[in-house]
């Protein structure tokens, strides 16, 4: 694949501000999501109740699920389809103030009780399922299509992207996260580097970072776009070690690290794209249609 280049399109970063990070850090995601008394235990209980503190990657978990939000709303979409929903909790915030929002997830059980720990769960609509198997003839069409944290598990990337997009209405967005493949400790193969897709069949649709099959470069990222008959609005690089604790930086993590970190974090944006790809360990992207395809 060749042809595209990041700096065909903006590079930008959408932070949350800093008082909502400081208190997810403190008291857990239950501060920007709608969780009801079933919301209890077990993992579900850590991120969302107990603290954890920048730079570590309990602080990265909460920036990460902020920035998907953040990025979702500036959208302003009335209808969502998250794929690979997991927990369900992006699509319980979105539909705070979303007409209609769609969860998708393989494993109907596990979507099923994960809806129900959040007070507005009723107002969420279930798609248990293989995405390649929906038809957006018979589930409709969205102006938002959210993957976070699954391209990086699908053997057949455009393929995927290519499915997402059938699942857009007339100006709808995609918006995907991604681990990003040209950070400095990234130790899989990116995309590029694998020669039978095939081969990954076996493996895809794993949970976790034991699924992942390949990792995506920023360079990467705009050649499938562009495969799939989309183009980027918007990319973004983040999680610096001053976010996730990485090189031994999580010694440090505290309340009154967390400041400085966070906004040393926001001044890396200001840092060429050659070396904030290689000191960031989170890409996102927002894709549109291309005209006439």
């Amino acid at each position: 694949m060749t042809g595209a280049t990041v700096s065909e399109f903006p590079v930008s970063t959408t932070f949350p501000d800093y008082a909502l990070f400081r208190k997810c850090c403190g008291s857990g995601l239950s501060e920007v999501r709608p969780l009801g008394e079933a919301a209890s235990s077990g993992e579900a209980w850590d991120w969302n109740f107990n603290s954890g503190w920048a730079p570590s990657y309990a602080a990265y978990g909460r920036m990460r699920a902020l920035m998907a939000l953040s990025e979702a709303r500036a959208l302003h979409p009335t209808s969502v389809l998250e794929v690979a929903a997991g927990d369900a909790a992006l699509c319980a915030s979105l539909a705070l103030s979303c007409r209609r929002v769609v969860a998708n997830d393989l494993r109907r059980e596990h979507l099923e009780r994960a809806v129900r720990t959040f007070k507005n769960g009723d107002r969420i609509e279930l798609l248990p399922g293989n995405l390649f198997d929906l038809d957006p003839a018979v589930t409709g069409v969205f102006d938002l299509v959210v993957a976070c944290e699954i391209v990086e598990h699908v053997a057949h990337t455009v393929d995927f992207l290519k499915q997402l997009k059938r699942f857009l209405a007339p100006g709808g967005r995609i918006l995907l996260t991604t681990p990003n493949g040209s950070y400095c400790r990234n130790t899989l193969p990116t995309h590029s580097m694998v020669k039978d897709f095939a081969t990954l069949e076996s493996q895809q649709f794993k949970p976790d970072a034991d699924g992942h099959l390949f990792l995506i470069t920023p360079t990467e990222m705009a050649d499938l776009a562009k495969h799939s008959g989309l183009a980027i609005q918007r990319l973004s690089l983040w999680g610096t070690p001053l976010i996730t604790g990485h090189v031994g930086l999580s010694r440090i993590s505290g309340a009154l690290a967390s400041w400085p970190c966070y906004h040393l974090e926001r001044l890396a944006q200001k840092l060429p794209l050659a070396i904030k790809e290689k000191l960031c360990f989170a890409l996102s992207v927002v894709l549109k249609p291309c005209l006439g395809i």
